[in-house]
């Protein structure tokens, strides 16, 4: 009696292991996603949190500009820029248009955008030509999108020369300074004259403390898909071994041991789940990439998705074992009952 052949790959074995397919494939996608914003962040820190520090003029209703002469003794280290918001026609969507003066190379990445050819960030979807209005009103050419760790992909990215034009604001002013390697000192002296300086680490920090959230409720996602998944392989082998139930008592009548039938009827359940969880990693780590690939190129992200070989592991461990312990009670139910009652129930 070393085979048992009760139960078949049938067309409800396929069915459950494709709806296992699913759960493991939304537990993968769902890692691969926090993951993936959790290298984003330490991207982002690694670049900023210990160099750059932001420089600005704050008002009750927002920011005000403040001139070059202001940040005269950090002008070499600094990178100036201009903002206001403005409507864009066709359309009347409002965005921030800025632009960024970079001339002593402060910045890891270029910034840059001439005459009036602007940029769009990856969360606006204008073309063509368009109509900027601020406090005055420009036509503007888009040229192309661009992608910042530092800007908002809500912003649209204009020349000094434009941005000034439509917010009719005269030369040497700015709205706000990057500034790389701040002293004490000088930061000191900038608050003073009613600046506030912002260390980017201190934007980080909320970023990170936002990111590690969403993180943990990533890992909220496992309960919910592994009750699931149990729900499945209980569903799958109480009907098998319902259908089935006659073969059982025949074989439990033939000196077939309790031991024996439930390792059996668990193996079925196992090879089930193990199945579903393989197909599920595989469609999630396609799906993790396909959408990782879209959304590099409809919204121009830092942003990409990260699958982790420890969390595929953890999500196919969780897959298999809800699954067998799903199964464990029609299974020993199944035990409890006589070969007499399983051959006559059928009967």
């Amino acid at each position: 009696m070393r085979f048992l052949p009760l139960f078949r790959y049938n067309k409800r074995a396929r069915s459950t292991s494709w709806a296992i397919a699913l759960c493991t494939m939304f537990i993968v996608a769902s890692f691969s996603v926090a993951a993936g914003l959790r290298s984003s962040m330490d991207t982002l820190a690694d670049n900023f949190e210990s160099e750059f520090s932001l420089v600005m003029h704050p008002v009750d209703d927002g920011w005000s500009s403040f001139v070059v002469e202001d940040i005269s003794a950090i002008i070499g280290q600094s990178a100036l820029g201009l903002l206001t918001t403005a409507t864009v026609q066709p359309g009347d969507t409002e965005v921030t248009i800025f632009s960024v003066t970079d001339a002593e190379g402060i910045l890891p990445e270029s910034i840059t955008a001439s005459g009036s050819s602007v940029k769009i960030g990856g969360e606006l979807s204008f073309n063509g030509n368009i109509t900027v209005t601020a406090l005055r009103t420009s036509d503007a050419t888009v040229s192309g999108g661009f992608s910042s760790a530092i800007f908002s992909p809500k912003w649209m990215l204009a020349s000094e020369e434009f941005v000034r034009e439509v917010m009719d604001e005269g030369a040497g002013s700015y709205s706000f300074a990057i500034v790389k390697d701040i002293s004490n000192d000088q930061a000191a002296e900038l608050r003073s004259d009613g600046l506030s300086v912002q260390p980017f680490i201190a934007i980080i920090d909320f970023l990170d403390d936002s990111v590690t959230e969403l993180e943990n409720d990533a890992y909220w996602v496992l309960a919910p898909s592994a009750f699931v998944i149990a729900v499945l392989a209980h569903s799958f082998m109480g009907s098998e071994i319902s259908d089935r139930r006659h073969d059982i008592g025949i074989i439990k009548t033939l000196g077939a041991g309790r031991r024996r039938i439930l390792l059996y009827l668990i193996g079925e359940s196992t090879i089930i789940c193990a199945w579903g969880g393989a197909l599920g990693l595989a469609l999630g780590i396609v799906l993790s990439y396909a959408v990782s690939t879209v959304g590099s190129h409809v919204f121009t992200s830092v942003f990409v998705i990260d699958v982790q070989e420890s969390l595929l592991l953890l999500a196919y461990v969780v897959t298999v074992l809800a699954g067998v312990c799903g199964s464990l009670i029609p299974a020993i139910r199944m035990l409890m009952s006589s070969p007499a009652e399983d051959i006559r129930e059928v009967a």
